[in-house]
């Protein structure tokens, strides 16, 4: 044929790419590899197929969008470099992707975990929101236009091609089908298209990703687009299970007919998207009623209109103008901004530079000891603690002074010693009745420094930690025994000191207001967020009050862990609100560590008390239980609580010593001597026979609830 269009391999598109190879194709082009001969890059060079590249108002759109796009830069939007076209070939020269489309993970494993899926539909979110933003909606997101690279970062493609297919891709038949289970109800229709389609579309890819399948299919384009006009989708759930709830909830809500029921911006779908990774059992996709419409003929008006291509060349250079007046004008402020910094930080370290000299005394490292017989030991060594004195005790037995009095120092009163030579070393004797010493308070000092004192003083430390949230990490909240017990030099003293807590304890803040609420969840060291109705999101946040929580109050989560306050007015609150009720059961698990059983797992009633039962087996003790955070709740066999969701607590047992057990003398045995049969037994006389019980079954089990994991698609 005379006019017959010739593969591009081997040519060179404006003097700077050449095309190597054919790796893909699609329905309204074919992607080859390409190399930029500058630089050495690869690139993806994607050409349009003869049939559109014939149409002149899909070239007018193809062009001017794929230029818009080149604007855009973010890190989960594939880049385009350039637009332009060569003898019959009509290209975008884009980012080089290795890696796959989401829909070719699908069809690898048949569905994605929706653990998996949620991260990759928030990352294509923010690339929406970040378009939505400049003006640009996709108008063809599906799983084919979703590139995951080998450090498994989401992108987005086909921005361009998207746009300029918008108006005709419902028509197409063949290869162009794909795009129409993916469209939203006004696409379909061929109504105005704006950042809620592409919310619509991404709702789809989401429900196919966790299911994998379509949530309509149809014989032809019609059929599928009239489902998508009348159908409701099934529930994610009901097709694969282990999905949870909110991301039904969520899906839903994404897949609404009205666009003004779906979510309004892609910013909060991700927000939500979000939360539910964090906490999969809230409750999410909330569908408020739609606002009514301003009887407005603007109200026809698309997200974006179609340019005036014949201004196209005109607007473009006056944007040029102004662009490079602007990077003008923010170089010359730029340049002052940083020469005014430089003087200031050039001040700043002449103030510091001043100030240290002015204030850099040389510490003073001597110390004049003082006469400290007759006072308490306890006091005196807490003094010399914080000078840094070396001292050293020594205890005597003695009647005539009170346990714990010093009686005795080996440096005389009024010499000078330096706290920082380790050979000046002051001796106390301290007196004693037998063994014994008075345990002083170390409440609030460093658990290092008690540690040393206590075996200084003869005794055994022990380090506990303990989660507080009202002493500061590394400083001792008490001592078993407590202070001003006598004890012998050698027992142990347990020193129970401060650490950051795992978790925190969602406040009750039902019925406050949100400012009121907020301090409350800061002081518990947690986030929130909060839910409402527009109206109520419009007040201020002294006049909207928290109707409900999820989680409720008293349950226990981690730290800096969100919180979620759907809030109302005042009036709400006091009509009883519309909460979602919380769940009526909740299961409460066991995990076992060493040997030993427990009982009290099963499921209860919400604000049930439920005690758990520890029993080491034999040659075995109870240590503690932990709870699901990682932090030790009991110390004791018998652990109660009240259960205020569904829970996992460890108990841990460990090996006691092995004692040798001593020698016994073994009798020697004597062969019994063999006694004629007798006519008649003597009911009298008995045989008695040496018969050992048997041992007893010694067992423990550790039968630890199994754990299923889920292997994720990375590409």
């Amino acid at each position: 044929m005379a006019n017959q269009v010739h593969g591009p391999e081997g040519m060179i598109f404006a003097n700077k790419y050449r095309i190597v190879k054919l790796i893909g194709s699609g329905g309204m082009a074919n992607v080859y590899l390409g190399i930029d001969m500058n630089t050495g890059a690869n690139v993806a060079i994607k050409i349009l197929k003869p049939e559109f590249s014939s149409d002149d108002e899909f070239i007018r759109r193809f062009d001017a969008e794929a230029k818009s796009v080149a604007s855009l830069n973010h890190a989960n939007i594939v880049k385009v470099y350039g637009v332009g076209h060569e003898g019959n070939f009509r290209y975008i020269v884009q980012e080089y992707i290795e890696g796959i489309t989401v829909k070719d993970l699908i069809n690898q494993n048949g569905h994605l975990d929706w653990k998996n899926a949620v991260p990759i539909v928030i990352q294509i979110g923010l690339a929406l929101d970040y378009a939505h933003q400049n003006g640009i909606v996709h108008r063809d997101i599906k799983p084919q236009n979703i590139l995951i690279s080998r450090d498994r970062v989401a992108k987005i493609t086909d921005f361009g091609i998207a746009r300029a297919a918008s108006s005709t891709t419902i028509t197409m038949t063949g290869v162009q089908m794909g795009s129409v289970h993916y469209f939203s109800p006004e696409q379909a229709r061929g109504g105005n298209v704006g950042p809620q389609s592409d919310i619509y579309s991404l709702g789809v890819s989401l429900f196919e990703m966790v299911t994998g399948r379509l949530p309509f299919d149809g014989d032809s384009n019609v059929a599928i687009a009239v489902k998508h006009l009348q159908e409701t989708p099934p529930v994610p759930s009901s097709l694969m299970q282990g999905i949870p709830k909110g991301l039904d909830s969520i899906i839903a809500k994404c897949m609404q007919k009205s666009p003004e029921r779906r979510y309004q911006t892609m910013r909060q779908l991700v927000t939500e998207l979000d939360s539910l990774l964090v906490d999969p059992n809230g409750v999410y996709g909330v569908i408020t009623n739609a606002p009514e419409k301003p009887a407005s003929s603007d109200t026809n008006i698309s997200f974006r209109q179609d340019p005036e291509y014949e201004k196209i060349s005109e607007i473009e250079k006056s944007a040029e103008s102004r662009r490079i007046s602007r990077f003008r004008d923010n170089v010359l402020l730029a340049l002052i901004i940083v020469v005014i910094v430089g003087v200031l930080i050039g001040i700043g370290i002449l103030v510091i530079r001043a100030v240290g000299n002015a204030t850099n005394i040389e510490q003073n490292t001597d110390y004049k000891i003082e006469n400290y017989v007759g006072l308490k030991a306890d006091e005196v060594t807490k003094r010399l603690d914080a000078a840094g004195v070396n001292y050293t005790v020594e205890y005597q037995d003695t009647d005539a002074y009170e346990p714990g009095i010093i009686i005795a120092q080996s440096i005389r009163e009024g010499v000078i010693v330096s706290t920082t030579n380790k050979l000046s070393n002051l001796v106390l004797t301290i007196s004693s009745v037998g063994e014994s010493i008075i345990l002083q308070d170390y409440a609030d000092a460093n658990y290092k420094d008690a540690y040393t004192s206590l075996k200084k003083l003869g005794l055994e430390p022990v380090l506990r930690p303990e989660p507080s949230d009202k002493v500061e990490p590394g400083l001792v909240i008490r001592t078993e025994p407590e202070a001003n017990t006598q004890l012998l030099r050698g027992e142990s003293v347990i020193i129970i000191y401060a650490i950051e807590p795992k978790s925190s304890i969602v406040p009750d803040v039902v019925g406050n207001t949100v400012a009121e609420a907020v301090k409350k969840l800061e002081e518990a060291s947690l986030n929130y967020t909060v839910e409402g109705s527009s109206e109520v999101l419009a007040l201020d946040a002294k006049k909207q009050y928290v109707i409900i929580t999820n989680p409720v109050a008293g349950t226990s989560v981690a730290r800096k862990s969100s919180v979620k306050l759907y809030v109302g007015t005042k009036e709400d609150y006091q009509n009883g609100g519309t909460p979602t009720p919380t769940p009526p059961q909740a299961v409460v698990d066991i995990v076992i560590k060493g040997s030993g059983t427990a009982s009290g797992a099963g499921v209860y009633e919400l604000n049930t008390q439920v005690t758990l039962t520890a029993t080491p087996a034999t040659g075995c003790k109870f240590e503690y239980w932990v709870d699901s955070l990682g932090n030790i709740v009991s110390y004791s066999v018998n652990f109660t609580f009240v259960v205020k969701e569904s829970t996992v607590y460890t108990v841990v047992f460990s090996d006691l010593p092995t004692n040798t057990p001593a020698p016994t003398d073994t009798p020697t045995p004597v062969p019994a001597t063999p006694t004629p049969p007798q006519p008649t037994p003597d009911p009298n006389q008995g045989g008695g026979g040496n018969q050992n019980p048997p041992d007893p079954n010694q067992g423990g089990g550790n039968q630890n609830p199994g754990q299923g994991g889920n292997n994720g698609n990375n590409g």
